[in-house]
């Protein structure tokens, strides 16, 4: 079987890696691509992956949200969160799902999250934000332009970055879901944690590099932190069950991605 990644850049991409140490576990002859694909060639992606006879794949930066467009179905979580992150190809047809909000929540030290404050409004974003206000938190959502919230299908509070003080003292878990600090990209710090209750958990869905400016920052100030392997982790298995129905080795995928960071 064949599966990917898409994406637009994509080099800096340890899935490849993940997903090959998990079919070494399991004795699996299969392959697993990093595909870049220019946004400017994004609308001939169902030819792309039937030329390369994808099973399936993985979508990440820019695409969560614009692969919608050429899915044939959309499981009912993804479609309320209005991203994919998988496509699992049946023949001719093409189901999206959504892996991101379930791999992020799974990755969190346990802890009873009421107010959760998230940096940022792509894709992940969006998923995450639904995900926990379908557990009843309180979710806001800090943006350069809040105006990009509008059309998201549930509640959450909008605000800019600058207003993130007036809610992070009662937050309990701070989230950047930007590409800012992944390696490639800005390594800009978009908050300064000066106003965040000590008890607080602050967490980044980068996994690479392993500690971001943000995370580093914040883990001089001795707050508690995360980082996006977990999320990286937890998402690529559940992403492997969906295309076969097989358990990943997850034990087998964080060692090897440990081991390349």
């Amino acid at each position: 079987m064949n599966f990917a990644v898409i994406g637009h850049p994509i080099s800096h991409s340890l899935s490849p890696v993940m997903h090959h140490a998990n079919f070494r576990s399991l004795g699996l002859d299969y392959s697993y691509l990093a595909l870049d694909i220019h946004p400017n060639h994004f609308h001939h992606i169902r030819d792309i992956m039937t030329a390369k006879e994808m099973d399936g794949f993985n979508v990440t930066i820019p695409f969560k949200t614009a692969i919608m467009d050429y899915l044939d179905e959309v499981d009912a979580d993804a479609l309320k969160m209005g991203a994919v992150n998988t496509v699992k190809i049946t023949g001719d047809k093409w189901t999206g799902y959504n892996t991101d909000a379930s791999g992020f929540i799974e990755s969190l030290p346990l802890h009873d999250y009421r107010h959760v404050l998230l940096i940022g409004a792509g894709g992940a974003s969006r998923a995450i934000a639904q995900g926990f206000a379908a557990r009843g938190a309180e979710v806001t959502v800090a943006n350069r332009s809040p105006e990009r919230l509008d059309d998201w299908p549930f509640d959450v509070n909008k605000i800019t970055l600058q207003d993130i003080e007036r809610y992070a003292d009662r937050t309990d878990l701070l989230v950047n879901t930007t590409p800012v600090g992944m390696t490639g990209f800005k390594d800009e710090v978009l908050y300064d944690f000066s106003s965040v209750h000590p008890d607080a958990v602050v967490a980044d869905i980068i996994y690479t590099p392993s500690k971001t400016p943000f995370l580093a920052l914040a883990d001089s100030l001795g707050l508690t932190t995360i980082n996006g392997l977990g999320m990286f982790v937890n998402q690529g298995a559940q992403s492997f069950k969906i295309w076969t129905g097989l358990e990943a080795d997850r034990a087998a995928m964080t060692e090897c991605v440990k081991n390349h960071l």
